[in-house]
């Protein structure tokens, strides 16, 4: 009786940890400073209840390359800060920091911010979800 107990509230806890977990899929467009779009695709992110998030992107860069990559990261205070390892266009050291524009711009669609890559600002990443 005590095991069938024990393996119930198991259950229960992995169950109710899975559903704290928030699983969403966002559009992004990445832009170089000049404003020209260099690749567009979505990331698949789960942001759980400590505000941490993870995931992958799948991207496809304008000359019709696939990028994909690996998200981590967290939200603090409405901004994202995201590192983005692995990416197959051997961009090293990248974190994107996004919040909601300050301003009314349109072209933006949820989140806008620099992303560093190597200590150096590389280009902008547009966020809709």
């Amino acid at each position: 009786m005590v095991k069938l107990t024990l393996r119930t509230a198991a259950v229960l806890v992995a169950m109710s940890t899975s559903a704290l977990a928030e699983s969403q899929s966002w559009n992004i467009t990445e832009e170089g400073e000049s404003g020209i779009k260099s690749a567009q695709g979505a990331w698949a992110v789960t942001i759980d209840a400590n505000k941490k998030i993870t995931g992958s992107a799948t991207m496809q860069l304008t000359k019709g390359d696939e990028l994909t990559y690996i998200l981590d990261g967290s939200i603090s205070d409405a901004v994202y800060t995201v590192n983005m390892s692995k990416r197959t266009d051997g961009k090293n050291g990248c974190v994107w920091t996004g919040q909601s524009p300050a301003s009314a711009d349109t072209k933006s669609h949820k989140l806008i911010g620099k992303v560093v890559c190597d200590g150096k600002v590389g280009f902008t990443i547009r966020a809709g979800f």
